[in-house]
């Protein structure tokens, strides 16, 4: 982690020196160009170092008793206002009736949903409908469900068994980290997570919790 402190230090000095040639040095178009490319490649670099002190710091949990339905319907309204989205794809919400209450983190749970649902759609780039569900289910035990089902691509059957795996990205868009981070975090919380094919083509992502003790007291 010391490393990738300072390699982020370094490339945050030379962003920083890069950005102040470009507004006051004159420039060709070319050589504006050039300069924004390697700004650019700066900060996707920078991401990277991000998501990989993300995954390799221990986690710090603040716990409070939430409901995964508001952090769902937000994350839908964001996906739609985002630049992942365009006109050819859709984002569908399916909640309980009743509160799905776990103990966790928030911001920790909306990493979740966040890394799963623009993992969904960039399996989408012909478009489709995403759907994001929070659901409370009784199955022996209560568990509490999110599940995150794209149209795209789907997951050959030989590589589901590494896609949480780091740097396993194949969409050729962000760090390769965001599914290791998803299943580090939920194994943290002593959670599930799978991965099923969908009919019809798709990719179907099913985390469960532990529902908290005092659901009802809760709700």
């Amino acid at each position: 982690r010391a490393i990738a402190h300072e390699i982020r230090n370094r490339l945050a000095s030379m962003s920083g020196t890069m950005q102040m040639l470009k507004q006051e040095l004159p420039l060709s178009a070319d050589q504006a160009q050039l300069m924004d490319i390697v700004l650019k490649e700066s900060e996707r670099l920078n991401q990277t170092i991000r998501s990989f002190l993300a995954y390799a710091r221990p986690q710090r949990f603040t716990l409070q008793k939430l409901d995964l339905r508001p952090l769902v319907q937000e994350t839908a309204v964001l996906l739609r206002n985002s630049t992942d989205i365009d006109a050819s794809h859709r984002i569908d919400v399916v909640q309980s009736a009743e509160p799905v209450i776990v103990d966790a983190d928030e911001g920790q749970v909306r990493q979740i949903i966040w890394n799963l649902a623009t993992n969904g759609l960039r399996a989408m780039p012909q478009g489709g409908t995403l759907r994001l569900a929070a659901v409370h289910e009784v199955e022996g035990s209560d568990l509490a469900v999110l599940r995150v089902e794209d149209e795209g691509v789907g997951i050959p059957p030989e590589e589901i068994d590494t896609i949480f795996q780091p740097f396993r990205g194949s969409f050729g868009k962000g760090t390769g980290l965001g599914l290791a981070i998803v299943h580090r975090i939920v194994t943290d919380y002593d959670g599930h997570i799978e991965v099923q094919a969908r009919p019809g083509g798709g990719t179907v992502f099913r985390v469960t919790f532990p529902v908290a003790i005092d659901v009802a007291a809760a709700s």
